[in-house]
């Protein structure tokens, strides 16, 4: 998991480049490129997120509204289902749809739906900020969803208890940034401080109420609004 880069490219897609939709040159960049796309396998366990816009399959919800944002914006209306898809789920892009049609015409949503299939058998939609303003800033949006690593490269040096704890979205003392990254997604602010006592790094979610603080590259506490957090 590449999480220095993609940690960078968060930060980037916050606010680095002014927003805009693709080009249609762009999109269909994009379009070929994603029918050349090899396995790839879901970085974060998701939680299927029911939408009101009457898309057919749920969405992919790494967090609960308002902790999950799209863009700096809220997701589309919906509602988080039960149950847990699991980090390590072989996951293939089956169809893309823009914001905008091949004419240039608006759309019924804002952001960019990435069809998925999970497992060889169900589907899901990946929801993409559709204001990237490149090819290559919606592939690194991709890339915090969708990693190339199969689980066995992803989880090495993991524990049976760390991979527990990322199945069912839990974090545990002394975790590994990468093995928070899968279990919450990735943060949206990440702050790093040296001091004589070693290197401390503070991470925090949409809305401020989710939070890990690592030392010296473990986790040595995380706060959530639910029950998958180390302290109270």
């Amino acid at each position: 998991m590449r999480l220095l880069f993609a940690s960078a490219a968060v930060a980037c897609l916050l606010g680095c480049a002014p927003r805009a939709a693709l080009t249609p040159s762009e999109r269909g960049a994009v379009l070929r490129d994603a029918r050349t796309e090899g396995e790839r396998w879901l970085e974060v366990s998701v939680r299927p997120y029911h939408l009101a816009d009457g898309t057919d399959v749920p969405a992919l919800a790494p967090l609960p509204p308002p902790e999950w944002e799209i863009g700096g914006h809220s997701p589309p209306a919906g509602q988080v289902l039960e149950g847990i898809i699991p980090a390590g789920t072989p996951a293939r892009i089956v169809r893309i749809d823009f914001p905008v049609g091949p004419f240039g015409e608006k759309t019924r949503h804002r952001d960019t739906y990435v069809r998925l299939q999970l497992n060889k058998q169900t589907e899901a939609v990946l929801i993409i900020d559709g204001a990237l303003g490149s090819e290559s800033r919606f592939w690194d949006e991709v890339d915090l969803w969708l990693t190339p690593l199969p689980p066995a490269a992803a989880e090495e040096g993991w524990n049976e208890a760390v991979r527990a704890a990322v199945k069912e979205k839990r974090t545990l003392s002394e975790m590994p940034p990468e093995a928070v990254v899968a279990a919450w997604g990735y943060p949206r602010t990440r702050v790093v401080h040296f001091s004589a006592n070693g290197r401390r790094e503070s991470w925090s979610w949409p809305g401020g109420l989710r939070t890990a603080d690592f030392q010296d590259g473990r986790l040595a506490e995380s706060r959530a609004p639910d029950a998958s957090g180390t302290g109270p």
